[in-house]
């Protein structure tokens, strides 16, 4: 009994201290454990802190591409600079990236980039509408973690984004380039002088070019021949960048009425035909029709030499005799206009630099009088302003002013027809294209092509 008592006395002796071991290396684990949470939660945060500096840069580089060297020069410049105002690693460090950690593109995926540097060229400047930034590596030291054995002691990441454009400031129809008239222009349009766009075709009289809105890939064209074209004209956006030398697709074959009421959302008019929303296709501040005739704030009241019609006249191409169904028309060469040739004259544009005096030579004979400074359509009170309805004011200005591509129409127009982006010009509309006016159909006047190759957009970020 003793000789038990004694073993277990020696066993218990043994067993002292045990718990204490279990203990210890227990904490060790649980240590570990806590501090491999908290350095996973500080590769979280700063994962985070680079991603959001990253979105940043894209996003400031990316409002600067225009298709130019200028514009990637800018974009470097931008993009570096909102970098730099960025920190990681809980706000410890400044995020210091430079030109080797950009790229540019076509598209926004990884195949279209090319590292910005490349673009030394506005040719090769010209497609480039998305931007990439990559952070770099940057390695974080653990600070629990390392206590377990088999734990790195040091973790890194990065953060790469993409932002371009998507919506870009495009009505989505498209005006063929016109013959040289003999005077200045630019791609046969002359600044000041309207057009209708129905007669610039080589269909001939009466037809209008439309272009996808949502594909420039030759044919795919999902939206040009269904009314989900509707939406686009009344905003006056596409959902991508049309490129001087590439192609956009075209198609004829829309039903003019909905597509003309949806224009005219710029006169405040909202048809429930036309699809346009006020607060997504808000009316111009300025809604005045500027029109031939006889009243307060008509063209006579500017224009010496009454105006009979809206536009300049059109002729046959090929004989200058009057256009012929079928057959291609151009605006009227210069040596074969008198005055009753042209529209309405200087609703809202002028040749750069001209002057009212100058408007008998410009325009043979032609004669400006009381023309209101600086234009009608710039004035916010009087006869030649008009607001819209109380519930849509105060509108937006220049919303009348379309931007619209100018192409190679030496090919006839069919439906999803790819066709070459020439430039893209600035053409107000003069008056409504629908109702309550008889001659539905698109007169526009033209103030210039865009001072560079790519439209503005609104950017967004990719990836």
């Amino acid at each position: 009994m003793i000789k038990q008592q004694g073993l277990r006395a020696g066993i218990k002796s043994r067993q002292h201290g045990a718990v204490a071991i279990i203990v210890a290396i227990c904490l060790v684990a649980l240590v570990g454990l806590l501090g491999l949470v908290l350095d996973l939660g500080h590769l979280y945060v700063t994962k985070t802190e680079l991603q959001n500096a990253a979105d940043a840069a894209s996003l400031s580089g990316a409002k600067e591409l225009n298709g130019r060297l200028t514009g990637i020069n800018n974009a470097i410049s931008k993009a570096v600079e909102a970098a730099g105002r960025n920190k990681f690693n809980l706000q410890s460090q400044a995020l210091v990236i430079s030109s080797a950690d950009i790229r540019v593109g076509a598209c926004h995926t990884s195949g279209c980039m090319v590292p910005i540097t490349s673009i030394t060229t506005d040719a090769l400047a010209a497609n480039k509408t998305f931007l990439e930034v990559n952070t770099g590596r940057h390695n974080l030291g653990t600070w629990f973690a390392q206590v377990l054995p088999s734990i790195i002691s040091n973790m890194a990441t990065s953060a790469v984004a993409v932002a371009g454009k998507y919506a870009a400031d495009i009505t989505p129809i498209a005006i063929c380039q016109l013959a040289n008239p003999g005077t200045t222009n630019e791609l046969g349009y002359e600044r000041g002088v309207s057009y209708k766009v129905s007669a610039a075709n080589p269909i001939g009289p009466g037809t209008m070019y439309w272009i996808d809105p949502e594909s420039a890939t030759p044919g795919n064209c999902p939206v040009t021949n269904t009314n989900a074209g509707r939406p686009y004209v009344c905003a006056g956006k596409i959902g991508f960048t049309p490129v001087v030398g590439q192609t956009v697709n075209t198609n004829s074959g829309n039903s003019l009425g909905p597509f003309f009421e949806a224009l005219d959302s710029r006169f405040d008019m909202y048809p429930s035909s036309a699809q346009c929303d006020p607060a997504t296709a808000p009316p111009d501040a300025n809604i005045k029709e500027y029109v031939p005739g006889s009243a307060p704030g008509l063209a006579d009241q500017w224009m010496g030499t009454d105006p009979v019609q809206q536009s300049i006249t059109f002729v046959d191409s090929a004989t200058n005799g009057a256009c012929k169904p079928n057959k291609p028309c151009k605006a009227k060469p210069y040596s074969l206009r008198t005055a009753t040739d042209y529209g309405v004259l200087w609703a809202g544009n002028r040749p750069s630099g001209a002057t009212v005096a100058q408007w008998s030579t410009l325009y043979n004979g032609n004669t400006a009088t009381s023309y209101p400074e600086t234009s009608p359509y710039a004035q916010t009170s009087g006869d030649f302003f008009t607001a819209p309805a109380v519930a849509h004011r105060p509108g937006i200005p220049r919303r009348r002013v379309l931007n619209m591509v100018i192409v190679d129409c030496s090919a006839a127009g069919g439906n999803c027809r790819p066709v070459t982006v020439l430039g893209v010009g600035r053409f107000l509309m003069q008056r409504k294209a629908s109702l309550p006016n008889s001659d539905k159909d698109l007169y526009v006047e033209f103030g210039g092509l865009l001072p560079t190759p790519l439209p503005t957009s609104d950017i967004k970020l990719y990836r």
